[in-house]
């Protein structure tokens, strides 16, 4: 990983703003859909690299800064993003390069506060054989969905929750048929360090 030698400073409160943020613009900083990898790397600096993604199609890639898992287009360009909330620390990307490190441990009553408070309106989903599990999900701008999906317990063995959990976040993008440049692979672009360990 390429940004061990970076300094991350101790966990602190603020993913909620940081959260309330992606839902209302779609965006995690300059982390969204469209976004060129040579754009982000020299935002953030160089990114680790985790290889093709089994499952979303030829080409796609992961390339990625502290805990986040972006996914790559084989154009180089931010299809979706996934937020692994569950870890319960997440190191983010700074601007420059560094991290900093946030808790996530993040309930439903709290997001849907900082939600509402911000003016923003969802959609709640849920799931027939997943009594345990919905998502939140907003549109903030066309062809891009961000959702937040809540648990009813932080892990199996617990008891159900009253205030269900954030398990994790993210975004996506509509899936572009036609690349602008489908000759061009991400994993040929800025160097990138070794698959980081999951």
């Amino acid at each position: 990983m390429q940004q061990d030698h970076h300094h991350t400073e101790p966990p602190t409160s603020g993913l909620v703003t940081d959260l309330v943020a992606l839902a209302a613009t779609g965006a995690l900083d300059a982390l969204r859909v469209g976004a060129a990898l040579p754009e982000l790397t020299a935002r953030y600096g160089e990114p680790w690299d985790g290889g093709p993604v089994d499952g979303f199609g030829t080409g796609r890639h992961w390339f990625g800064w502290g805990s986040l898992q972006p996914v790559f287009c084989r154009c180089g360009r931010l299809e979706r993003l996934f937020i692994p909330v569950w870890h319960g620390e997440l190191e983010l990307p700074v601007p420059g390069g560094g991290l900093r490190t946030v808790d996530s441990h993040v309930t439903e009553s709290v997001l849907t506060a900082g939600l509402t408070a911000a003016g923003l309106c969802w959609r709640t989903v849920t799931y027939e054989n997943l009594h345990d599990q919905r998502t939140l999900e907003l549109t903030p701008a066309e062809d891009v969905w961000v959702t937040f999906v809540l648990t009813d317990r932080e892990n199996y063995d617990d008891p159900p929750l009253e205030d269900w959990v954030l398990n994790k976040a993210g975004f996506r993008g509509i899936d572009h048929t036609r690349c602008p440049d489908p000759a061009a692979d991400p994993a040929a672009g800025p160097a990138a360090g070794p698959a980081a360990e999951r």
